[in-house]
């Protein structure tokens, strides 16, 4: 495996990586289903229509009371590594991308190690990214194993419903929860690159507050959106040399998807959309297409993707890599 780092492709940091691959992947989301009608007895009929139209979100998956990112990313890493064969033994270790972890401490990547019945050898730790998470974890992933690791299993979720006030127009209509798991292995010699940038001075565009509610300064994010995606969108193509078979974009707005497949002239048919039937799940909505709009492709074809997250932080990432066929690509349900 080979790792370099280049400082001058189109102005950003470039990282490539060689001799690693996508396994499987599985999402998992909960069984609760709710359409915007949930949301009658919090506002307008008017307003829910004005938010539908404008997000493109329908429905949503919402854990009920009690069930954690930890549960949905559990069951997602236990599906795969049983439809896999791979054995908890074999893993060297776990990676989790969540803004909504079980608890302060410890990590929650550690109680899903325990879960699992991990090995004591196997590293387990959070990162705290979310709309940004999947192409981070899959660099970061893919790093680790540049010093050594063998098998690393990159969980991606969050459970957002459990800090959204339900009042809040501006957030309450748009978020879903999700869990996923990635088998990611040493194999080949696929090349991996990446684009990875954060501007820190929108952290408060997007946060928590005291009192444990998210909030949201929507017309900052739409204008970072417009301003920052499209130029990463493009650079990923101008950094791979080539476009790619397909783009799947973190799911935040239909509207500012549409904007941005026109806006970098991609078909229809290379840009899925599934957040009408999801929402926006942060860390976990580029696994959730995998598996949604992919997975019959994937199953049975090599596809070169364009994996892009953008959002909150303001963080960004783009990741080009070649992904199929793979053995497994499940959306499941969490018992």
């Amino acid at each position: 495996m080979s790792v370099s780092h280049d400082y001058q492709t189109t102005a950003k940091s470039s990282y490539s990586l060689n001799g690693i691959r996508i396994a499987g992947v599985v999402a998992c989301l909960p069984q609760q289903r709710f359409d915007n009608e949930f949301f009658v007895d919090y506002f307008s009929s008017e307003e829910i229509l004005n938010v539908t139209k404008s997000s493109g979100v329908v429905y949503r998956h919402q854990v009920p009371q009690g069930i954690t990112t930890a549960d949905l990313c559990t069951q997602a890493a236990s599906h795969l590594l049983d439809r896999l064969g791979w054995h908890p033994a074999s893993l060297d270790g776990v990676v989790l991308m969540t803004q909504t972890p079980n608890q302060l401490l410890p990590a929650t990547a550690c109680r899903i190690h325990n879960r699992l019945g991990l090995s004591k050898h196997a590293f387990a730790f959070d990162v705290n990214l979310g709309c940004s998470a999947y192409p981070y974890g899959l660099w970061l992933a893919g790093s680790l194993m540049s010093s050594g690791a063998r098998r690393i299993l990159l969980l991606a979720g969050d459970t957002i419903s459990c800090i959204l006030n339900p009042h809040d127009r501006a957030t309450a209509l748009l978020f879903g929860d999700a869990g996923s798991a990635t088998a990611i292995e040493q194999q080949g010699d696929d090349s991996w690159s990446f684009l990875l940038g954060t501007d820190g001075s929108g952290a408060d565009a997007l946060q928590v507050l005291p009192g444990g509610f998210l909030s949201m300064d929507g017309s900052r994010v739409f204008e970072f959106t417009l301003t920052e995606v499209p130029q990463l969108v493009q650079s990923i193509d101008l950094l791979h040399g080539k476009g790619h078979d397909h783009y799947l974009l973190h799911q935040a707005n239909h509207l500012i998807l549409q904007h941005i497949r026109r806006k970098c002239g991609i078909n229809s048919e290379k840009f899925p959309i599934n957040i009408d039937r999801f929402g926006n799940t942060s860390s976990a909505t580029l696994p959730l297409l995998l598996t949604s709009n992919l997975r019959d492709e994937l199953i049975v074809n090599r596809r070169q993707l364009a994996l892009v997250g953008y959002g909150v932080g303001f963080s960004w990432a783009a990741a080009s890599l070649p992904v199929g066929p793979i053995a497994v690509a499940d959306l499941i349900e969490l018992n």
